[in-house]
């Protein structure tokens, strides 16, 4: 198998890193969002965010600790799209984030975003054999009529609320449960596009063993955010929209998730 190049490990790390620190600064210290690198309030959308970067971390790992390429290639359509939404998100906004109170932290975003998507383009495989059939060895089965139905479905679904987000975070706000910043919806749009992306990878898919790490990252999206609004949802103002919609939507989509993953797995045991 094509062995990945040595600079994506160094990526990899240094993703883990970023993505831990921001999970662990603002799901577990979301009162001090407003200090991060641009003000991130309320404490929902710094919990929201923070939950979303444990996929981040996730992706992360295996760019660090997987030595083959063909083990990789479930992160790349969306690790894309995620990336390039972060940085558009970021340079629209640029002149909010926090320059003099947090101006290591900003300059570490901006930067991070910056070099990470233009790095991981020029250093990605492109070779045929970088573009070859999954190995037999590491072929899992069939992907199940029913998980490529559930992925259909949450696809529209991440594609209509990320759009929204990013194009038009003003409306958005009137649905959401609690209040939204443009800059937040931007960057918040980014896990949407990330998991819009594993949907369509998961969905064109024919084997489970290529697909089987991006549906665990769709699983741990939907636990992660199902779990955060579980922990909010007494401190939510009821007078605004979709606050339960919110969380039985991501509560479907994790026990659905789970399901199929163990269906799967299952399956191949």
């Amino acid at each position: 198998m094509l062995v990945k190049p040595r600079a994506i490990t160094t990526a990899g790390i240094v993703q883990v890193l970023l993505a831990s620190a921001f999970v662990v600064w603002l799901v577990f210290f979301p009162s001090k969002g407003s200090q991060f690198a641009w003000p991130v309030v309320p404490t929902f959308t710094a919990m929201f965010i923070g939950a979303g970067f444990i996929d981040r971390a996730f992706i992360g790992y295996f760019l660090w600790r997987e030595k083959y390429w063909p083990r990789l290639r479930w992160q790349v359509p969306a690790n894309y799209a995620f990336l390039i939404v972060i940085f558009l998100a970021t340079y629209w906004h640029i002149d909010e984030m926090n320059w003099h109170s947090s101006i290591l932290v900003a300059h570490i975003w901006v930067l991070a975003y910056t070099v990470e998507p233009i790095l991981l383009f020029l250093i990605e495989p492109r070779a045929p054999e970088a573009r070859a059939p999954l190995p037999p060895e590491l072929r899992r089965g069939p992907i199940s009529a029913g998980l490529k139905a559930l992925i259909a479905f949450g696809l529209v679904v991440c594609v209509t609320i990320g759009s929204l987000a990013f194009i038009n975070p003003e409306f958005l706000d009137t649905r959401w449960p609690w209040p939204l910043d443009p800059f937040d919806a931007r960057i918040m749009a980014a896990f949407f596009a990330l998991n819009a992306l594993w949907g369509v990878t998961t969905y064109f898919a024919t084997d489970w063993g290529e697909i089987r790490l991006a549906v665990l990252g769709m699983t741990i999206f939907a636990v992660s955010n199902f779990i955060v609004w579980l922990y909010i949802l007494p401190q939510l103002d009821r007078s605004r929209p979709n606050v339960y919609t919110y969380g039985v939507a991501f509560g479907f989509f994790a026990a659905a998730l789970i399901y199929y993953f163990w269906k799967h797995e299952r399956r191949r045991s």
